[in-house]
């Protein structure tokens, strides 16, 4: 990616709105248009694999290390173990995978776009000596070889290279990211991360009474901004929990953790797994102590 175009790439902190219940100050949904929504969205391309392998080169206590001992790293350890033999593929596109899209970029989390390729170079070519000096009135034979060939007008080898005035190429351009869903478009975001289109007043009507709210005095508006550190408490939220919302942006928010990611220098992966064997510590925790009782 050409380096003054880096910041287009770059997380830049959005609001949206959301819509919570006056009584008992539960957000009930989230009003937002397409760049919160290209956001959830780009969610699902963050890739198993990467984080799998975080579980395994990550250094922690003895409490943590049996945390790990789940589905996704007895897969990632069977791609480790396998022979190359039974393989059709390299095993870093399962074991490091990357995300390189030109649809969505993000760097929070690590969603980059992909590298430029490099420019061809021109063709040469090539015709004979006698192109210059005579037989002017016949045509004469141009190839892309040098001294393989000969001319068929004149017979001569054709090992002279003709230099041709081209418009230079113009150099490529990063290509813009446009994201998932339509810059027109406005949606509505349930606690549990359902995305739906907001077509008419109906839609709104509809979300209402299956929320059992009964006036929209009933709810009041309320402006966040979802930096960084929303972001991956969004996501950590996303595949353990079934209020996001809730659970994200209310008062002691239970997966945003404090963290400036630009500056610590821990990656995406480890950061996710770090939290995720925190709610794992602690259901187990929660069991043990119901046991006891």
């Amino acid at each position: 990616m050409a380096a003054g175009d880096q910041s287009e790439c770059k997380p830049k902190p959005m609001t949206i709105t959301l819509m919570v219940a006056k009584k008992g100050r539960k957000i009930m949904y989230a009003e937002a248009g397409k760049e919160f929504v290209d956001l959830l969205f780009s969610f699902l391309m963050i890739p198993a694999g990467a984080i799998a392998k975080q579980a395994l080169v990550s250094k922690g206590t003895k409490g943590e290390d049996q945390t790990k001992n789940c589905c996704i790293k007895n897969l990632y350890e069977s791609v480790q173990n396998l022979a190359p033999s039974l393989l059709k593929a390299e095993k870093e596109i399962l074991l490091d995978p990357k995300v390189f899209t030109t649809a969505y970029t993000n760097e929070t989390l690590g969603i980059q776009a992909p590298p430029l390729p490099k420019p061809e170079a021109p063709p040469r070519y090539f015709m004979c000596s006698n192109f210059a000096a005579r037989y002017h009135s016949h045509p004469h034979s141009i190839s892309t070889s040098c001294g393989t060939v000969t001319c068929s007008s004149c017979g001569s080898l054709v090992n002279r290279e003709v230099k041709f005035i081209d418009k230079p190429p113009e150099p490529a351009k990063d290509p813009v990211p446009r994201g998932f869903v339509k810059k027109s478009a406005n949606f509505v975001i349930t606690d549990d991360l359902s995305v739906i289109p907001v077509n008419s007043t109906a839609t709104i009507v509809q979300l209402w009474n299956k929320l059992d709210v009964k006036e929209p005095t009933e709810l009041e508006e309320r402006n966040v901004t979802v930096g960084p550190n929303e972001v991956i408490g969004l996501l950590r939220a996303a595949m353990v929990s079934t209020s996001a919302l809730n659970d994200v942006f209310k008062a002691g928010s239970k997966y945003l953790t404090p963290v400036d990611v630009e500056t610590t220098g821990i990656s995406l992966q480890e950061l996710l797994l770090k939290l995720l064997m925190e709610d794992q510590k602690s259901r187990i925790s929660s069991k043990v102590g119901k046991v006891g009782v």
